[in-house]
């Protein structure tokens, strides 16, 4: 059950990247297995302070700037996999027993039609989608089999906001909201 919820959180996430357009850099690199990597930090996140979209929006700079905000939803984070750098940035948290993963992915350069797109690949294979409001210019959070799978933001500044955990949907609301408040 955890490799299909892992599945299914990667799925999500990668078809949340494409709702920004494509990496300034480079593209998200391929998805190892968690187990096997302890902390790891994007090759370009030391040079990379990502564009900044409007008035403290931007991508941070890498993983280990949400290790102690994402931390405070699973008890804490005892592997960090980054899965992509800026103008994207994804990367997957879980603690030490990976009972819990949250993967968050944000990225510049969101457009209204490239959101409603993520939206329409999100509620594809059994996924259903439900629209949120009062969450950013656009906000839907997705589901499967009645087990939630993520929310999805785009902000006014154009900033897609991805969380997709084994966690309540209230608590991926939340943490986007904090993201979100993030310089």
């Amino acid at each position: 059950m955890l490799h299909s919820l892992r599945s299914l959180i990667l799925t999500l996430c990668f078809v949340a990247l494409t709702a920004c357009g494509p990496p300034a850099a480079s593209k998200p690199t391929s998805v190892s297995s968690l187990s096997t990597v302890a902390s790891e930090k994007p090759t370009s996140a030391v040079a990379a302070t990502s564009g900044a979209t409007g008035a403290g929006a931007q991508v941070p700079g890498s993983c280990d700037d949400l290790v102690t905000l994402v931390g405070t939803y699973m008890g804490g984070v005892a592997m960090t996999k980054s899965l992509g750098t800026p103008q994207h940035l994804s990367c997957e948290f879980a603690n030490a027993d990976a009972s819990t993963i949250i993967v968050v992915n944000i990225g510049v350069g969101g457009t209204p039609a490239a959101f409603d797109a993520l939206r329409s690949t999100s509620a594809k294979g059994g996924r259903t989608v439900t629209s949120i409001d009062g969450l950013g210019a656009s906000a839907f959070s997705v589901s499967k089999n009645g087990k939630p799978a993520g929310i999805s933001v785009l902000t006014d500044q154009g900033l897609v906001y991805v969380v997709n955990s084994n966690l309540s949907l209230d608590k991926d609301e939340s943490l986007i909201k904090q993201l979100m408040k993030l310089p």
